[in-house]
């Protein structure tokens, strides 16, 4: 298998990116839903906790090498479509690297205030980050992380509960359409094959 994208499919490492992003996402969630929902001690919340925000230090990171990767390789031809299709196709990609980014960054931002007080994050029950603590951004917008507290966790909290789950529901939607009705290679582009 190729570690590069050719004109036919991806490459091993862009293929790479995309599951492991798609699984992250998932333990991500399952994390955050475990702390809101099922966890009964401080511990378990802490943990989970902990863990979501491991998870996404681990995505924010993940998603730069991807777009880095990305505008070094080239992207598969596209599949035989309308000009509608491969429009909405090319802004639905470009609205979820938008939200891959957005959301590890808001979600970092919505505990400034935590982190500027002491508090850290474990990474991964590992080792402690205090990212960014106390830094202002007055140089640049005029405010300080504090103040971009409050307005950071409300875009990761809606961005989180409804828009990505719209289009992750979405995106896999257009993967089985191509799949199973269209029958072209747009799903078995981004699948590791036996060769």
């Amino acid at each position: 298998m190729q570690l590069k994208n050719t004109s036919e499919t991806y490459g091993s490492i862009a293929k790479g990116f995309h599951w492991i992003t798609a699984i992250l996402y998932l333990a991500s969630y399952c994390a955050i839903y475990y702390q809101n929902w099922l966890a009964e001690s401080d511990f378990e919340k802490w943990s989970s906790i902990q863990l979501h925000l491991s998870i996404g230090i681990t995505l924010g990171g993940l998603i730069v090498l991807r777009i880095i990767w990305r505008c070094l390789n080239q992207t598969p031809d596209p599949e035989p479509g309308s000009k509608t299709q491969r429009l909405a196709a090319r802004a639905g990609h470009y609205i979820l690297y938008l939200i891959m980014i957005i959301m590890p960054l808001s979600g970092y931002l919505s505990i400034a205030d935590y982190l500027s007080k002491g508090g850290v994050i474990t990474y991964f029950l590992w080792f402690d980050i205090t990212l960014f603590r106390d830094v202002e951004l007055v140089s640049l917008f005029g405010v300080t992380l504090e103040q971009l507290e409050d307005p950071a966790e409300l875009v990761h909290y809606y961005l989180g509960a409804w828009v990505i789950w719209l289009l992750i529901v979405g995106h896999i939607s257009a993967a089985l359409y191509h799949h199973y009705i269209k029958k072209d290679k747009t799903l078995s582009k981004m699948a590791f094959q036996k060769q």
